[in-house]
């Protein structure tokens, strides 16, 4: 495989997440929760791989962060819609924990948008973390075991948007990957120190 190939790899992965999301969407309203749940699984996988992979081919790129962000907001507000179209009862008992997740999700890339002009695309350590728990905790939600793992997932979620809030704040000029609020207030000083 050529080196520019390899290059896109990543780019290639997120792309493929945002195709598949016309299928998840078709299998929800069709009410198939197998082909749903396997769209949505090869979606997530590919979130999870995108990123390694780019490191280790030593492709990441603004590009990349940017498709990887829009795949990831596209990828959740779809897998939202076909559980509240596959599993109306949850959602509806659900709905008050959904509702604020995704609002200090959305919040965070709102003020992003407003304060810099751009959608931050951080890729914080507490996003990546809690994107992966609300996916594992899924499976016991919507298998009706337990919504407690759940109900943790979103705290982390809005943990998260209120670190991106406060990155957005501390390091403004800052565009790339921010792994956590430390490393801003790090980029912060360095900064300071410089001036």
């Amino acid at each position: 495989m050529s080196v520019s190939r390899k290059s896109s790899l990543p780019n290639l992965l997120s792309a493929s997440r945002l195709l598949l999301m016309p299928g998840v969407l078709w299998a929800a309203l069709a009410e198939s929760k197998p082909w749903f749940a396997g769209l949505l699984a090869v979606a997530l996988l590919t979130d999870a791989l995108d990123g390694p992979i780019a490191r280790w081919l030593r492709a990441e790129s603004e590009l990349g962060r940017k498709l990887d962000s829009m795949a990831d907001y596209v990828t959740l507000l779809c897998g939202v819609a076909g559980i509240a179209v596959l599993w109306p009862d949850i959602m509806r008992r659900e709905l008050p924990w959904v509702a604020a997740g995704l609002a200090m999700f959305f919040a965070a890339i709102v003020h992003g948008f407003l304060r810099l002009g751009r959608v931050p695309c951080y890729h914080t350590w507490l996003a990546k973390i809690s994107a992966v728990t609300c996916a594992v905790t899924l499976v016991p939600l919507l298998a009706e075991w337990t919504e407690r793992p759940f109900h943790l997932a979103i705290v982390l979620l809005i943990l998260s948007g209120v670190e991106e809030l406060i990155i957005v704040n501390l390091v403004p000029w800052h565009r790339g990957q921010v792994r956590s609020l430390w490393h801003a207030r790090s980029l912060r000083r360095e900064r300071k120190a410089a001036a």
